[in-house]
């Protein structure tokens, strides 16, 4: 299986301004030109931001091809929010670091809304690219294979490019009420709550999140159950797993989890595989 070979690296932000806003860096460098991986990336409530060198790409509803160039070039892509699995192919020599964003936090890094640059479940992100101190960082970064160097040059981008998004404060309470699966609440109550009517709250969800709150929560559902099985001892059982994050309809779980992860929760939690500090939830394919 190729995917024995693929070792992503997982860093957590250093600075307290970026650890509010950002869940995890990790970097995957192959040497190999015949190096070849294909898996499936599964929904998730982060928006990761990749930024590669030496490729190229091709971009497809659902899939992202990357293969290594010799030809010297800086691509990026983003992943917007996405209710299936995305299927994803490396070939060759990868260089990359993937900027795992939380909900909203990748809106502080930018000067237009999250929908204007990730409509899609996965494009080119060119957004920075004509920036001088872009440039600049690219070339030093890449100049240097220390990782921690790296982290480094990364988080003193970021923090250069940081500003304060003015939507934060409600829609981050929203999301907060949204994925309390102890005390479930109605979007229509969560919009009252947050001091906003429920239309208001859905334009600004796909303006800045991508997604409806409704969708959001339910991305958020299939998450928390997931992470139940894997990293919680304690819910062993499917049935368990389903009523701890709210599924109280067992064939409304097992839908959700056909269509988010492409297979039954049986199937999906025997071949998901936990990489980069368990941080990273893959399930790789045979090529």
């Amino acid at each position: 299986m190729a995917n024995e070979i693929m070792d992503p690296v997982l860093f957590f932000p250093r600075h307290e301004l970026l650890k509010e806003h950002i869940e995890y860096y990790y970097f995957l460098k192959t040497e190999d030109p015949l190096f070849e991986v294909t898996y499936f990336a599964f929904p998730s409530v982060n928006t990761p931001l990749n930024i590669h060198k030496n490729v190229d790409i091709s971009i497809l509803s659902n899939f992202t091809s990357v293969s290594g160039v010799q030809n010297e070039n800086y691509f990026s892509i983003i992943q917007g929010i996405r209710s299936v699995p995305l299927k994803v192919t490396f070939k060759g020599k990868i260089d990359k670091v993937t900027i795992a964003f939380k909900p909203l936090g990748i809106n502080h890094f930018l000067d237009c809304s999250f929908f204007e640059v990730a409509a899609k479940d996965s494009q080119m992100f060119s957004l920075w690219e004509d920036r001088d101190d872009y440039k600049k960082f690219i070339a030093d970064f890449y100049s240097i294979n220390d990782l921690e160097e790296r982290v480094g040059l990364l988080e003193n981008f970021l923090i250069s490019m940081y500003r304060p998004f003015s939507r934060y404060k409600h829609l981050r309470a929203a999301i907060d009420l949204l994925i309390n699966f102890e005390s479930e609440m109605s979007i229509a109550e969560v919009a009252l709550k947050v001091e906003l009517n429920s239309r208001t709250l859905n334009r600004l969800f796909r303006e800045h999140i991508g997604i409806s709150p409704a969708g959001f929560k339910k991305i958020a559902r299939f998450r928390h159950a997931l992470n139940n099985k894997l990293f919680k001892d304690q819910f062993k059982r499917l049935t368990d797993i389903g009523n701890q994050s709210n599924f109280y309809d067992q064939s409304y779980f097992i839908n959700i989890y056909k269509k988010m992860s492409g297979s039954r929760p049986g199937e999906f939690f025997e071949k998901v595989r936990k990489l980069g500090n368990d941080q990273l939830l893959f399930r790789f394919l045979e090529i």
